[in-house]
């Protein structure tokens, strides 16, 4: 098990509701969630801790939030892995969301070992490093 410094650290832009979610379906991994309730906190929290990012977890459906924006700058800004998350899956979102550098996009009722796979499979990890 890796401490704590090491530790992946994890964004999450998204509603409590779901982070809560995430946290319960990911509670036994040695993962540092960063909660990151909108677009300006996210950006903040990756301006200060980039070295230490390596996976952000968005929420598409919060159009206040500006989530198109936010992947598009986290791609600029530092390349790492995102997962994006939604509850509705129009025939066009595919195309449009690897465009913009998305690499995973799952629904966000998935069990929570479906979420511990797909995070562990986005960090490149298996469940005795987590």
């Amino acid at each position: 098990m890796r401490d704590s410094e090491k530790a992946p650290v994890v964004l999450v832009a998204a509603n409590q509701d779901f982070l809560n979610d995430l946290r319960n379906a990911l509670e036994d991994t040695n993962l540092s969630l960063l909660h990151a309730p909108s677009k300006t906190e996210a950006m903040t929290l990756l301006e200060r801790l980039k070295s230490r990012i390596e996976l952000a977890i968005i929420e598409l459906e919060l159009p206040e939030f500006g989530a198109w924006d936010l992947i598009r700058k986290l791609t600029f800004e530092k390349p790492l892995k995102i997962i994006a998350t939604t509850s509705t899956f129009p025939e066009t979102f595919f195309g449009k969301i690897k465009d913009i550098g998305v690499d995973v996009v799952v629904a966000k009722a998935i069990p929570a070992e479906a979420w511990r796979k797909t995070v562990e499979e986005a960090l490149g990890e298996n469940e005795n490093t987590l």
